[in-house]
């Protein structure tokens, strides 16, 4: 709940914007949204079909949010330079293809739970024997899962703070980054998920996963702390600093869409026309939600930018 306005000093309304109180909030549900996801993993099972579906809606988002939001402000603070921010947006799209290959992060199959052959059809594979090399790693699976994704929540932490300046520069208000936000909380209770997953499988006690949990949570907002201070050590390339970020985000989200989305191709063609569906409302939601940013913030923009004409105008006129 917001305190109202009479009962903040002056100082610090003067000092706290409505970008930064609604980063605040962002990172708060962001964080609500993870520990959400870590204890629920001993509550319920989340079957194949349902998971996929959730996947291709979050895949379907953050391809729009990357391509619709991310991508045009990336050129847009990159002075309109469309080399720089295709170089940084194929860095971004590199690193997020490296962490996955270092640690799986996005292996999302492992937080399925027990599924029935209702659920998994013809894609069913059955569960590693007690004596396979997958079952005698499977004890420290978790930490290689919570190292790689926890270098990916700090990473969605500078992409929410970026895109949150970018916003807020544009007079877009409480709204600022709204759809970076909204990308980074629909997934984030499965990168949760899956961790907690593992490390019920690898005999963990409740206690310890609580504070594993917990850790991860603080991912996110350590991320855009850190990004913050790295644009106060260099105010003087903030614009660069935050298109390069940007650019790199949306690198990062079409990977980790990617990663999602198209091992459905070839191995869940029973579900063709469901999880198109879904990726259909997830890149519709990317595109309302840009659409929502930009309507409330190109308003103030413009209305600036119309005051400054009318006064240049009038400077032109003998008195």
């Amino acid at each position: 709940m917001l305190i109202p306005h009479a009962f903040l000093p002056s100082s610090l309304l003067a000092a706290v914007s409505l970008p930064d109180i609604g980063l605040v909030m962002f990172l708060a549900l962001i964080a609500v949204a993870s520990i959400a996801g870590g204890t629920s993993a001993s509550l319920l099972t989340i079957g194949h079909r349902r998971m996929q579906i959730l996947l291709s809606l979050t895949g379907g988002v953050m391809l729009g949010v990357g391509m619709l939001h991310l991508l045009p402000h990336a050129f847009f603070q990159l002075a309109h330079d469309i080399d720089r921010t295709a170089f940084w947006l194929l860095v971004g799209f590199f690193l997020m293809f490296l962490l996955e290959r270092a640690f799986h992060g996005h292996a999302h199959h492992s937080a399925e739970g027990n599924h029935d052959d209702h659920d998994h059809g013809h894609d069913a594979v059955p569960a590693p024997c007690s004596h396979t090399p997958h079952a005698a790693s499977s004890r420290w699976a978790w930490l290689g899962a919570f190292a790689g994704l926890a270098l990916h929540s700090l990473a969605d932490g500078a992409a929410l703070a970026a895109s949150v300046q970018a916003d807020g520069e544009h007079g877009a208000g409480l709204l600022s980054g709204f759809a970076t936000f909204v990308a980074i909380v629909l997934h984030k209770p499965f990168d949760s998920l899956m961790i907690a997953t593992l490390m019920i499988t690898s005999g963990m006690q409740a206690g310890r996963r609580r504070i594993v949990t917990l850790i991860y949570a603080t991912m996110v907002p350590l991320g855009t702390v850190a990004f913050r201070a790295s644009l106060g050590l260099a105010p003087e390339h903030a614009e660069d600093i935050l298109g390069i970020a940007m650019a790199m985000a949306a690198g990062a989200f079409l990977c980790i869409a990617a990663a999602d989305l198209l091992p459905e191709v070839e191995f869940h063609s029973h579900d063709r026309l469901l999880l198109t569906a879904a990726l259909t409302v997830g890149i519709a939601l990317a595109w309302g939600m840009t659409v929502l940013e930009h309507a409330s913030g190109m308003h103030t923009l413009h209305s600036g930018e119309h005051e400054v004409h009318s006064h240049d105008h009038g400077q032109g006129q003998a008195p």
